[in-house]
């Protein structure tokens, strides 16, 4: 059994009591808990975990605590293998991976059980390089995915992000964008874009409902600037799965994109606010080996 330690976000959305929690399924299997350093970041803390022999580092948070951990280890993505117990308020990427996500014995076990399969990574290049795990998203997108409510995904489900983006469009500005989508290039005007790995953003909103974690492609999703009511009824046919009509919301696949918009989009990451970035995102195929369920093993 490779040795295995937990990089726990005591901060994570559903991460209350988590220690006393997890502390009888600690003690009965062979892994410990990575305790984080005053001043470290998350990426350091992992970074120090495979320093010091950890062959498996399970990280207990959401997806942001997942992405800091996988760009604090991204020059040993080959030789590590990373699991997940789903903490954290959206927890889009184990939807994807089919984890549980109210199962905290049955999450742990899949984290450190020996079902193994490896998962494309995004790869943004904007200066400098590092990875999202699940989706960049730009302008409306990224705001929306984090602003949409509990109260209001338990009422109105994957509708929900649609909800919120109506209500949030006083405030929302267009942008023109400019993608070159494997080279073939796409001026488009636009509240919004995702680049998609996985198939959830924003607590379970299906933005790329066919994504598959290692098909080495990427979804690219574009929110057109339209009317209030036809974008609302272009946000309905995509959550029914409905073919989008000529002039509404787009989507393709590819395996690099680069992107610049005017004004520049602010970006969320893995669900994080970040930045304005204009960038190059591409997949890396089959660059991160994720503990996973019998199902989705079986699948690969």
């Amino acid at each position: 059994m490779k040795r295995a330690c937990i990089i726990l976000n005591e901060t994570a959305g559903q991460a209350t009591g988590i220690e006393q929690r997890l502390a009888p399924l600690v003690g009965r299997n062979q892994c410990e808990v990575c305790i984080r350093r005053e001043g470290e970041t998350v990426e350091v803390q992992a970074r120090r975990a495979v320093d010091e022999g950890f062959e498996r580092i399970i990280v207990a948070g959401g997806d942001g605590t997942l992405n800091h951990v996988v760009n604090g280890v991204a020059a040993d993505l080959g030789r590590i293998e990373v699991g997940l117990i789903p903490l954290g308020t959206g927890n889009d990427f184990a939807r994807s991976l089919e984890l549980p996500l109210d199962r905290l014995d049955a999450a742990f076990s899949i984290a450190l059980g020996d079902q193994v399969r490896a998962v494309d990574l995004i790869r943004i290049t904007d200066g400098k390089s590092f990875y999202a795990v699940n989706a960049a998203s730009g302008g409306m997108a990224g705001k929306v995915a984090a602003d949409v409510l509990d109260v209001d995904k338990a009422r109105w489900g994957a509708f929900a992000y649609w909800m919120t983006a109506l209500s949030e469009l006083i405030d929302m500005r267009a942008s023109d964008l400019h993608l070159d989508i494997d080279d073939r290039p796409q001026d488009l005007q636009v509240y919004g874009v995702v680049i998609a790995n996985g198939r959830y953003v924003g607590g379970g909103f299906p933005i790329a409902p066919k994504a598959t974690l290692d098909d080495g492609k990427l979804t690219i999703v574009i929110i057109p600037v339209l009317p209030t009511l036809e974008l609302l009824s272009a946000g309905l046919n995509y959550t029914l799965g409905s073919s989008p009509t000529m002039g509404q919301i787009k989507t393709f696949e590819a395996t690099r994109i680069h992107l610049t918009a005017k004004p520049e989009m602010q970006f969320s990451i893995d669900g994080e606010p970040t930045r304005e970035i204009e960038a190059t995102f591409e997949v890396v195929p089959g660059a991160l080996r994720m503990a996973v369920g019998t199902t989705l093993a079986s699948s690969s």
